[in-house]
């Protein structure tokens, strides 16, 4: 009888446990990409899981526990695999060699990709980490290619449409209301930690918070039946020290300093039958380049686009516009992204596809220029989820 009860007693221990789920859940795109256009050092052909695919490549994972009354916490770490190449320059997401040029090895490198610890329930849901913004879900419901080649997300550094919106904030929390009657509303606070500039050398443990400016999104959104409507209001605070993320690095802090921003987006889709048409309108202060000595009185945003599907088969073209006008400069720059996508899609799970892309960066380049002038992307890609 004794062994009895320390067997079930065992066994409850392991039940309360197992309220706990677990889940991996991914998606890995990689395409044959060719390059061309003005832009030096944008011209070639590659085998590439970055520009010029459809998808973001991402391991998930997730482990959720019902804590009851309909109330769960769920941890939530995503991984980017999509550079697994290196120039041995240590850039971003890729694990370093220990040479450099034409002598650099190959390497694999895992990045970080959104992360958060969320509590949900009838209130809502509340995630703390660094969840995705609003305004990359605005582009989500204003663009049929997502992120992807073709959509104008952020076809180079700090342009086009990755000048006034981000995919996600370090330390940042996100609250997501009850969706009423298809209504639903979010807030998005990064509190930053502006800081004076100093030189701390070698001693990284003077930054004890690290420097960033802070960040306010609000957003309301609407989907009923065809009808999918979000806007969003993004408010970035004026900061002193301009090293950091989310601003401009400088020698000068002082000169490069970040003025205060406010850019407001709205985005929709209608979906006809097996059409669905798209538009994404945008204006105000760049987020993510505005600077004290050379503000950007406005960047204005213009998107259309319309995908049809004819059985497995998905057909998306996409028109995005982004017009800067600079304080003290006359006249304007427009940046302009052209993009087609052809899928196929083999299951639920895999497709196959062909994608294109134009950038025009409205200035005109010199040879050795990298961010001026045009650059094409033709690539054929395979993507599976799981």
């Amino acid at each position: 009888m004794k062994k009895t009860l320390v067997a079930l007693a065992a066994i409850a221990s392991v039940s309360a446990f197992a309220q706990t789920t677990v889940s991996i859940t991914g998606n890995l795109d990689i395409a044959g990409a060719r390059f061309g256009g003005t832009m030096s050092g944008n011209k070639g052909t590659t085998l590439t899981a970055g520009n010029g695919t459809a998808s973001t490549s991402a391991i998930n994972f997730t482990a959720t526990e019902d804590i009851g009354g309909g109330n769960k916490i769920t941890a939530f770490y995503g991984l980017d695999p999509r550079t697994f190449s290196n120039d041995g320059t240590g850039s971003t997401n890729v694990v370093a060699s220990t040479t450099t040029g034409a002598n650099a090895v190959t390497v694999t490198g895992i990045g970080r990709h959104e992360v958060y610890v969320q509590a949900s329930g009838d209130f809502g849901s509340l995630k703390l980490g660094s969840p995705n913004a609003m305004s990359l879900d605005a582009n989500g419901v204003g663009n049929p290619l997502g992120t992807g080649i073709g959509s104008g997300w952020s076809v180079n550094s700090n342009t086009l449409v990755g000048r006034s919106a981000s995919a996600r904030y370090n330390r940042s929390a996100r609250f997501d209301s009850p969706v009423m009657n298809g209504l639903s509303a979010h807030f998005l606070f990064a509190p930053g930690g502006d800081q004076a500039a100093i030189d701390i050398g070698d001693s990284y443990g003077a930054m004890v918070i690290p420097n960033a400016r802070r960040t306010t999104e609000v957003a309301l959104r609407y989907s009923n039946g065809p009808v999918n409507l979000v806007a969003v209001n993004i408010r970035g605070s004026a900061m002193t020290n301009a090293t950091g993320y989310y601003s401009i690095t400088s020698d000068t802090a002082t000169t490069y300093a970040m003025a205060a921003t406010n850019y407001n987006t709205v985005a929709a889709n209608y979906k006809l039958g097996d059409t669905t048409i798209y538009t994404q309108m945008g204006s105000g202060g760049s987020i993510n380049s505005v600077s004290l000595a050379a503000a950007l009185a406005s960047d204005k945003l213009s998107r259309y686009a319309v995908k049809h599907t004819m059985g497995p088969v998905d057909l998306s073209v996409v028109y995005t516009k982004v017009m800067t006008a600079k304080l003290g400069t006359a006249g304007t720059v427009n940046q302009i992204a052209t993009g087609f996508n052809g899928t196929y899609n083999l299951s639920k799970t895999s497709a196959v596809y062909l994608g294109y892309e134009k950038y025009d960066s409205g200035t005109v380049g010199v040879a050795t220029n990298t961010t001026s002038g045009t650059r094409t992307i033709t690539s054929l890609g395979l993507r599976k989820s799981f």
